[in-house]
């Protein structure tokens, strides 16, 4: 298959950069996970739009890869063509208006914006990943959260009618919800995102966000490499995910090279060489055991991508 859809993007000539059987480890937080079968680095809309085109007329999946901060990819790896938004790079602001290209990491978004005086995503500084996926998931901390400041975000369609058209989503607030957006329904692919700031002083976001970056210190997101939260919180279990695994005593429980952090409940660290598999049959194992002791079930929030076994 890989030789095949190799031989296919050869003749397609793209023109972007693309890599044949790359390991993604690289490009995800947990710094695990296997080849991509297609990997391409498209660096704007006109190139994205190409390749899109060939993967539909190839018929072969089709992965967009951002920050990879929320998920997981398979030892396996991912077959297809996975396209990594990373070139897609670019913030500029009119008044308090920004936009930012959805490659761009969130926590620059949020600097440029304190660096010109502009508040409202001092809240997410800090956070890895991409604009692109901070708007997939619509990602939230702090009591701030992607929705209210997003105005609008242009994106590439997927959808039959007007396949490969860039079109504009104007924001409805009752489409997104607790790390829910319209997005997710994987018949867009994001280009930008427009944010509606407000005016603030640079000193003032600056000490905002410098708390922001030391409480994940001592939360130990930065010691090892890890995708931040693992599972949602669910108010009507009466406590947040990681309380609820510290009281069940799993915090340092390790299963090959992943381990539930010694920091904080609700994080996985890829303790040292921890394979996808092992990732994941810990954030298994923590589900069951609180399933079984408290009969709740937590749902992760990070993404397992690629080929798994059943």
């Amino acid at each position: 298959m890989v030789l095949n859809l190799q031989r296919e993007m050869e003749k397609f000539k793209p023109d972007c950069p693309v890599e044949y059987g790359t390991p993604l480890a690289p490009y995800t937080t947990f710094r695990v996970g296997g080849p991509a079968e297609v990997l391409a680095h498209p660096r704007n809309v006109e190139e994205l739009a190409r390749l899109v085109r060939f993967q539909k007329e190839a018929g072969v999946p089709l992965t967009v890869l951002g920050g990879g901060a929320n998920v997981v990819v398979s030892d396996r790896g991912i077959r297809g063509l996975v396209v990594h938004t990373g070139k897609l790079h670019g913030i500029r602001h009119e008044g308090t208006t920004l936009y930012v290209a959805a490659g761009t990491p969130i926590s620059e978004a949020a600097a440029y914006a304190a660096d010109h005086d502009l508040g409202g995503l001092a809240f997410i500084y800090a956070m890895p990943g991409s604009t692109g996926g901070a708007i997939w998931m619509n990602a939230r901390c702090y009591d701030g959260e992607i929705a209210p400041i997003l105005e609008k975000t242009r994106y590439l369609s997927l959808e039959e009618h007007d396949f490969c058209t860039v079109g504009t989503y104007q924001t409805r607030r009752e489409e997104f919800g607790y790390k829910i957006s319209p997005f997710q329904r994987g018949t867009r692919v994001i280009l930008e995102a427009t944010f509606r700031l407000t005016p603030g002083r640079r000193s003032l976001l600056w000490e905002e966000m410098r708390d922001h970056e030391e409480d994940r210190r001592r939360k130990g997101h930065f010691l090892a490499p890890c995708a931040g939260s693992i599972f949602k919180n669910n108010r009507a279990f009466g406590a947040p995910s990681g309380r609820i695994i510290d009281q069940l005593g799993l915090r340092g429980r390790q299963h090959g090279g992943a381990r539930v952090s010694d920091l904080h409940g609700n994080i996985i660290v890829n303790h040292g060489n921890a394979t996808a598999r092992e990732i994941r049959e810990l954030v298994e194992y923590v589900q069951q055991q609180v399933e079984l002791e408290r009969g709740i079930r937590l749902e992760p929030e990070i993404l397992f991508l690629g080929e798994w076994d059943r």
